[in-house]
């Protein structure tokens, strides 16, 4: 889930976990909030709040969605995630899951648009040395699936200014 909230000052923010080290799968990287669908959940929306309700302890009452991302298939794990985003009402109070988040941080929104938050490095995957894009955010390097997501945020964000720029003028 990508959990949107307005700060004081009004800027948008979002959550991202450290994903803790004893986890079996993507252990030790970062992430949004979510998981696996359970049996009893009826779609992407209940099991993105159930996982984000369980992982950093936000009141689920207080979440309204907005929509989804484009779904995407995370070869390593073979899962296929449907990104959902969400407006947190009001500035939410974390309780995270120490079993499975290690840290938890935010980051305001308008910081995708920043080119320096940008990099890439060379990475041997599975035997392969590949190029891998990434976002710096508080400290972490931002890849793989996560960073999938992050790009078409920006991508979005960058849309909605061009709308609003054209609308003023």
């Amino acid at each position: 889930m990508i959990l949107v909230f307005e700060d004081a000052a009004g800027r948008l923010h979002s959550v991202l976990t450290l994903r803790n080290a004893e986890l079996r799968g993507h252990s030790g990287q970062v992430s949004f909030p979510g998981g696996g669908a359970e049996p009893g959940d009826k779609d992407a929306l209940h099991t993105a709040l159930r996982e984000t309700v369980e992982e950093i302890g936000v009141c689920a009452a207080r979440v309204q969605p907005l929509g989804l991302l484009s779904k995407l298939y995370i070869p390593a794990s073979h899962y296929d995630v449907a990104p959902v985003v969400a407006r947190y009402d009001g500035v939410p109070s974390f309780s995270p899951n120490a079993q499975e988040v290690a840290e938890l941080f935010t980051f305001a929104l308008d910081d995708l648009l920043r080119p320096e938050l940008k990099a890439e490095e060379r990475r041997l995957i599975r035997g392969v040395d590949v190029h891998v894009p990434y976002y710096a955010i508080n400290r972490h390097k931002v890849w793989g699936a996560t960073a999938i997501m992050l790009s078409e945020l920006e991508g979005r964000l960058l849309q909605a200014r061009q709308i609003v720029t054209r609308e003023a003028g």
